[in-house]
């Protein structure tokens, strides 16, 4: 025999794993699927309870935020214990008189002529200065212990006058109504009419009348929704018109004064983002005496 012999293997052919081996690679892949998918399952459920949580706690800040209190001085009402006599609204003479509230043991009264306003569109009167103005505002420019205070979301409206720019809260506007504003020598009057549509809601108007600065108060009475004003001067009556304020009583009856522009709302956060020096009205001083003017 030449070259190497050849002897038969003692072990048989190999033709693959056995059976029970060739199937376990498939069985531990399906085992290990069906794990994760298990496992995906229970990280979704928990991520769709997580984000639900999350979603009700910023919910929940966003209510603690825009309820938390600010504390802003001289705004609240001044409620008076005063019943307005049962002729509140009578006539007299050629003349109206309107009940405006209790003053110095005594009953005031304010005159107009008939058909000034129609009655069927006066609600029923508040007290005059129940709602109070504000006539010496309180400000803090470019930040302080209010302007840190207020939410992010809290709503302002803002406006630029004397070259300055101005914030007002309208949590402030929606309790004083009237605010009687000056910067340098610039006054200006800012009114808030709380059931106008958002963008004429807030509106500025210029107080000068015949080379004098009027000063408004809130008369206690609304007429077609719209706050009914008095000038502290005259005491004529003030309603608003299309075309500005327009005296429909008194000494200016037939007289306007014109409007300045339309104030749009913005987060606090916004408008401080924009204007980081801005003068912020945060109050009423109280201290003052009201203005007769």
């Amino acid at each position: 025999m030449s070259g190497a012999e050849q002897f038969p293997s003692s072990e048989p052919p190999t033709s693959g794993p056995p059976a029970s081996e060739r199937s376990a690679p498939p069985l531990r892949r399906g085992v290990m699927l069906a794990a994760l998918a298990i496992l995906l399952l229970f990280v979704g459920s928990r991520g769709w309870n997580l984000w639900r949580e999350w979603r009700t706690l910023q919910a929940e800040m966003v209510e603690v935020r825009s309820t938390s209190i600010v504390g802003y001085p001289g705004i609240t009402p001044q409620y008076s214990l005063a019943r307005w006599p049962r002729d509140w609204h009578r006539e007299e003479g050629a003349s109206v008189l309107l009940w405006g509230g209790w003053r110095d043991g005594g009953h005031t009264w304010f005159r107009v002529e008939r058909g000034d306003l129609d009655h069927s569109q006066i609600s029923e009167p508040l007290g005059r200065d129940v709602i109070r103005a504000i006539d010496y505002p309180l400000v803090e420019q470019g930040g302080g212990p209010f302007w840190s205070r207020i939410p992010d979301d809290a709503i302002v409206v803002g406006t630029r006058q004397g070259g300055v720019d101005i914030a007002y809260p309208m949590l402030v506007l929606d309790k004083v109504l009237v605010v009687n504003d000056v910067v340098g020598e610039q006054p200006f009057l800012v009114l808030n009419t709380p059931t106008s549509p958002e963008d004429e809601r807030t509106t500025v108007y210029d107080p000068v009348v015949e080379g004098r600065r009027l000063t408004m108060g809130l008369s206690g009475y609304f007429h077609d929704r719209g706050p009914v004003l008095y000038d502290r001067a005259t005491e004529s009556l003030w309603v608003v018109g299309t075309d500005g304020l327009r005296a429909v009583s008194g000494k200016y009856k037939g007289r306007r004064l014109s409007r300045l522009g339309r104030l749009t709302t913005s987060p606090w956060s916004a408008w401080r983002s924009r204007h980081p020096s801005s003068r912020l009205v945060v109050g009423a001083d109280r201290s003052h005496a009201r203005p007769d003017s």
